[in-house]
């Protein structure tokens, strides 16, 4: 263990030179261009720990020395979506009584350098083979493991060897039907076969069927892989024997369908250990009594062609294989291929070709760049790309060349700015002004707002950010727009204001200093405030003029009002109540009222008007205390020649007399009797009548 792989050419390890490799070498000397091309191959295996090639295709996996290990590989690998036949030759050394450990056939996927642990491991024990597959020709009873008293065969996996765990799959039986010995110094028959279909695995020993399990091994033991590799592991512990595998040059043949383009040599072949076989017909064959000829076929084939061969097996046993062999053109193709956007970033390629594998995929990035491992690869940028295939060593080839293109291409839209809720409108509209296409794809999203409803118009219930996507469906592509929905809900914030007491003197008294706080959600000049007036005493605009459009109405009665402001452009509103009182001095004695005798109207602005004044109370103006004021003025011979009462002389307006008459002309100088019925309502109600002469003087 811990050894490098050393690589083995079979050709070279005999004591003949193939003809085909001698040809080959040959042509290489010689500087030719041309040459044919093998099925398989020369076989080459990698040996690792206590492995030895000793010729003739034989290899010593370990000698008679205690714990060792060694393990055998072939280089390639093989497909188990196909059927699989293989035949060898097994010693297992001629130590019986202390003879130990065995040889395992395995299947892996870990590589060519793989090796288990020593012993009752038989090489296969251990982490390192996972996954894998092995048939066990076991020499040692390790009752631990559940072995049988003799030489046995069993199916385990995964690096166990544990007949009682759940890696194990079939057996153990005994190895030789007939004897538990195995360890007789003589070569024995070894054969694994392999069916897809009916996923069966057989196990034969010196001819004769012994071992046989349903095992799924692409899908329960390898995870869904088909190509794996085979060899053989052995080793030994406390006891040892020398342990051999003799395999054959041409251990695989050739697939039951086989591929090759016009013109070119192909290599078939089949497994006959001595190399001796008959195919039919032999069109096209250069030896068709061998089990390797080379066929060159040429153009023009419209069928493949049909080979059936006959030879004899390590066993004896008459064998007839037919061989399928599709004459085309190779092609190649690339799946996976679209354009570049910003849904799919990265294309996933894939190599597609009319041949089977294995093949050879070179992928070639003439402008842009490429990533590729085998028949797979990635493209994250545009350019011009080209896949190249080779089938069998360069013997078949195609190419495709291959173009990305990208498609970024995004849609735009108009969207506004801000939006705002108001008292009208809890909640905002959110939609597209316009959009560049009318396939565009609208999606809403808010980091810290609230959205109700889905699609291209959506309602926002919050204040907050609000993130419109557009999107091209075609691609993926988007363009973002940021939209701020705003909070204008806010009620307006009122200035309180106050009426000075009323009075007799001053019955009406404006409301100062009410106002509202200008707002501006939207900018300046701020919205519009309208303002309206009630009495919240009785609901109507009694007492209060005018009733709306002013913060300053006259309160004219003792009373509370109610102001209501509202923003025209939201609809929010608050409101506040202002209190009129009626003043201390609001009640005036009116019983010392009196009435002038003299008028001069002369206007030289003294006495130039007639009016009542209270003697009792001189600074406050009789007439503005009186709510009903119905004077009569006669002249000598009884006639009334000025009034300010209507019919009847029941009630009149407070007035100041200038001396004129009924017509507004000037009375001339003389003596005139006045009548006057009055009535006060400042305070308790006063009423009374007054007459007497007066002396009206012009000059």
């Amino acid at each position: 263990m811990g050894m490098m792989p050393r690589v083995v050419r079979i050709a070279l390890c005999m004591a003949f030179w193939h003809p085909s490799f001698l040809l080959f070498v040959l042509l290489a000397l010689f500087g030719l261009s041309h040459f044919d091309a093998l099925s398989q191959g020369d076989p080459v295996y990698y040996l690792n720990g206590a492995a030895q090639a000793t010729g003739d295709d034989c290899y010593q996996i370990t000698p008679a020395i205690n714990t060792q290990t060694g393990s055998v590989w072939y280089a390639d690998q093989v497909d188990l979506s196909l059927p699989l036949d293989l035949q060898f030759i097994l010693n297992l050394g001629n130590n019986d009584g202390n003879g130990a450990d065995g040889i395992c056939f395995v299947l892996q996927t870990v590589g060519v350098d793989v090796i288990g642990e020593s012993g009752g491991g038989i090489g296969f024990l251990g982490d390192d083979f996972q996954p894998a597959f092995a048939v066990e020709f076991d020499t040692w009873q390790n009752a631990d493991y559940g072995d049988p008293i003799g030489d046995h065969i069993a199916m385990v996996s995964n690096g166990s060897v544990n007949h009682l765990l759940p890696s194990a799959i079939a057996g153990p039986v005994q190895a030789d039907a007939f004897d538990p010995n195995i360890e007789d110094g003589e070569d024995h028959q070894g054969r694994v076969t392999w069916d897809p279909e009916t996923q069966l695995v057989q196990v034969f020993f010196d001819c004769e069927l012994r071992l046989e399990g349903f095992v799924n091994l692409i899908d329960d033991i390898f995870q869904g892989q088909n190509q794996v590799y085979f060899g053989f592991t052995s080793g030994t512990g406390g006891a040892n024997n020398v342990h051999t595998v003799c395999l054959e040059e041409n251990i695989l043949g050739s697939a039951a369908e086989s591929y090759v383009c016009p013109g070119a040599n192909l290599q078939l072949n089949v497994p006959s250990p001595n190399g001796a076989a008959t195919w039919l017909p032999s069109d096209y064959l250069d030896d068709p009594s061998i089990a390797s000829p080379v066929v060159s076929p040429p153009g023009g084939l419209t069928e493949p062609l049909v080979y059936v061969i006959s030879y004899e097996d390590n066993c004896g046993v008459d064998v007839v294989d037919t061989i399928q062999l599709n004459v085309e053109e190779m092609t190649a193709d690339v799946l996976g291929l679209e354009d570049l956007t910003c849904d799919n970033d990265l294309l996933n390629l894939q190599a597609q070709s009319n041949f089977p594998g294995p093949l050879t995929q070179t992928w070639i990035a003439e402008t842009g760049a490429i990533q590729s491992v085998g028949g797979n690869a990635t493209v994250e940028v545009p350019g011009s790309y080209e896949l190249l295939l080779s089938f069998q060593d360069g013997l078949c080839e195609a190419s495709a060349p291959f173009q990305v293109t990208i498609d970024t291409a995004s849609y735009t839209g108009t969207f506004p700015e801000q939006a705002y809720l108001t008292c009208n409108d809890p909640t905002a509209v959110l939609e597209a002004i316009d959009l560049s296409s009318p396939g565009a794809g609208v999606v809403w999203s808010t980091p810290n707002g609230e959205i109700l409803g889905q699609g291209p118009s959506v309602d926002a219930l919050e204040e907050g950010i609000y993130v419109a996507t557009v999107t091209n469906p075609v691609n993926g592509c988007t363009s973002v727009y940021n939209v701020d929905v705003l909070d204008a809900s806010a009620e307006p914030e009122l200035l309180p204001g106050v009426v000075e007491p009323l009075t007799c003197l001053n019955p009406g008294q404006p409301v100062l200093g009410a106002g509202v706080v200008e707002y501006a959600p939207f900018g300046p000049p701020g919205l519009t405030p309208s303002v309206s007036w009630i009495n919240a005493d009785n609901g109507t605009t009694q007492g209060v003029s005018p009733s709306s459009g002013s913060f300053g109405p006259i309160i004219q009665a003792a009373g509370t009002y109610q102001m209501l402001v509202e923003w025209a452009e939201t609809g929010c509103a608050d409101s506040l109540l202002v209190v009129a009182e009626t003043g201390e001095d609001f009640g005036v004695d009116i019983s010392s009222i009196t009435f002038p005798n003299i008028l001069t109207a002369n206007n030289d602005g003294k006495n130039d008007s007639w009016y009542p004044f209270l003697a009792d109370v001189p600074d406050v103006e009789a007439l503005s205390v009186l709510t009903n004021y119905a004077l009569r003025v006669y002249n000598r011979w009884g006639t009334v020649v000025f009034t300010n009462a209507g019919d009847g002389f029941a009630s009149g307006t407070p007035i100041r007399w200038y001396g004129n008459g009924a017509g507004g002309s000037p009375l001339t100088s003389g003596t005139y009797w006045y009548v006057v019925d009055y009535t006060s309502t400042c305070g308790d109600s006063q009423s009374g009548s007054a007459t007497g002469s007066l002396q009206l003087i012009r000059e």
